[in-house]
Formats: structure tokens, C-alpha cells, sequence
């Protein structure tokens, strides 16, 4: 049931040459060029980040989704009273710990 997240590809705008554009110093042509270029690699940063987080989302709802299938069987298995075929369903991972929160050592007293 997994689906694959396409990257959207936003074509450059192709820069034109206006009679404004030739009264600039080369100075503020300059400054323009390096924050277009700046901006330019922010974007691939997101774009990259946000490919990275979309494969692990996909990845973590495929693993999800055996979880389920493999619960559903065990369920009907148990329903149609056939126990000794329930199979081992995969522990589900410990949870990240909180930063800043510490587990209780003494528990319940």
C-alpha cells in the first residue's frame, strides 16, 4: 500500500534583460547575483530536507501497515480459535525520551 511522494521540480525563471537592468552598477548586479544564489541554495536545502522526511514518513507508514496486516491475522486467528499459529508480531519501537524528563528509578510505592 506504499506510495511513492514525487519531488516537485520548480522549473528557473530565465532572467531578462531590461532597460533598467543596464543602468545598474556592476556592484548591485553583483549583490543581486549572490542573494538569488543564496536564496537558490536555501531551496535545495528544503527541497532536499523535505525529500529525506517524506522517504522516512513513507517508510514508517509501510512498516506501519505490516504491523496492522500481521495484528489483523492474529486477531482473526484467535477468533477462529487457532492459537498455536499466532505468529510473533515485531515489538514496536521504545519511544524517543523527552529531553529535559528523566525516568522514575523507584517506581510505584
Amino acid at each position: 500500500n506504499a506510495t511513492s511522494a514525487l519531488p516537485l521540480k520548480v522549473p528557473a525563471t530565465p532572467s531578462r534583460a531590461t532597460d533598467s537592468d543596464k543602468d545598474k552598477t556592476p556592484m548591485a548586479s553583483s549583490k543581486q547575483g549572490a542573494a538569488a544564489k543564496a536564496v537558490e541554495n536555501l531551496l535545495e536545502q528544503l527541497d532536499s530536507k523535505f525529500d529525506e522526511m517524506s522517504k522516512q514518513i513513507l517508510d514508517r507508514m509501510t512498516d506501519m501497515s505490516s504491523r496492522v496486516d500481521a495484528l489483523e491475522a492474529s486477531i482473526q486467528d484467535i477468533i477462529n480459535g487457532d492459537i498455536t499459529n499466532v505468529p510473533s508480531v515485531p515489538q514496536s519501537p521504545s519511544p524517543m525520551p523527552v529531553p529535559g524528563m528523566r525516568r522514575s528509578e523507584s517506581g510505584p510505592q
